[in-house]
């Protein structure tokens, strides 16, 4: 009972989160996405095997921790600092161009150190060969939740996208690319705010190619909610893709990164180790489960959009 009690204090923030709060799924894809999930936790042909880099991973994090020499609240305002010192100096924006308005978000204050951002400037938002990057908050209430769970307040439930050439690639159970206008529909609900990482080096042949060859390394098997997510993938893509192989600018997706990376830091040892592995486990089989749940609801609003439905 004992034990059985700590998993589910371990369990219940993110699987909620997951089953609720992405994408806006009704309640319908919801309940199937937990369905499916519970039918592979009962029997073991499907259930996942903990990704090999597990381990490594926990033992790397503890490692900069303690080479920080800072509690995690000091850590966390130090991060925050530097990306504020960052937005200063350098701009939100690859583009010097002014931008007409400003984009708001809930978590941009705890995140960043500032309520607001400028718009992408319009001329690099109009052109298609400028890589963008949207940071989205997909947890909403659960997301408070979530910080009860870990002992400590979350900015954010982050997803990243990378938008180029009128598409929008991300990692779910397997890499996605959806068209922006379908993606916008099916996210328009949830704060946001879109970067301008500057143009991209590629064509669109080319693009497409380097997707098929980091398809290999970001399926469902590969998922790690703390380790390898949505976030590590579009840090990894728009390395490859953006000019000057500058991608997202470290100050501000360190930030990011830390809510899954440093996301146990404030619990005691014993719910640290613990949590990286019930947590993971169950979390990557709901992933999976909703990436599968919810792609009806994605083709479904690309008819309506007259677009094609992407992958």
């Amino acid at each position: 009972k004992i034990m059985s009690s700590k998993l589910s204090v371990v369990m219940r923030g993110p699987v909620l989160l997951l089953l609720q709060a992405v994408y806006g799924l009704n309640y319908g894809v919801e309940i199937l996405a937990m369905r499916r999930a519970r039918e592979r936790l009962l029997h073991p042909v499907a259930v996942f095997r903990t990704p090999a880099s597990t381990d490594s991973a926990a033992v790397e994090q503890a490692a900069r921790a303690n080479e920080d020499i800072m509690s995690p609240s000091e850590y966390a305002e130090a991060t925050r600092a530097a990306a504020l010192r960052y937005l200063t100096e350098q701009g939100a924006h690859s583009s010097r161009a002014g931008s007409d308005g400003y984009q708001e978000a809930c978590f941009l204050e705890q995140l960043w150190g500032t309520h607001q951002i400028p718009t992408v400037p319009a001329e690099a938002a109009a052109d298609p060969t400028r890589v963008l990057a949207t940071v989205y908050e997909i947890g909403g209430p659960l997301t408070a939740v979530l910080s009860t769970s870990v002992s400590k307040q979350l900015p954010l439930i982050p997803h990243v996208g990378i938008r180029c050439y009128g598409v929008e690639y991300f990692y779910s159970d397997h890499i996605e690319s959806r068209t922006v206008p379908v993606m916008e529909e099916m996210l328009r609900d949830r704060p946001q705010v879109t970067l301008d990482l500057g143009p991209v080096k590629l064509t669109e042949a080319e693009l497409q190619a380097e997707i098929g060859n980091l398809e290999p390394q970001w399926e469902a098997k590969d998922y790690h909610v703390f380790d390898k997510n949505c976030v590590h993938f579009a840090d990894a893509l728009a390395t490859c893709i953006c000019s000057g192989d500058q991608g997202l600018p470290r100050p501000l997706l360190q930030g990011v990164l830390d809510v899954s990376e440093r996301m146990l830091d404030s619990l005691p040892e014993w719910r640290r180790k613990l949590g990286r592995r019930v947590m993971n486990e169950v979390t990557r089989l709901v992933v999976v489960s909703w990436g599968r749940a919810s792609q009806s609801k994605k083709e479904q609003v690309a008819d309506g959009l007259g677009l094609q439905r992407g992958k």
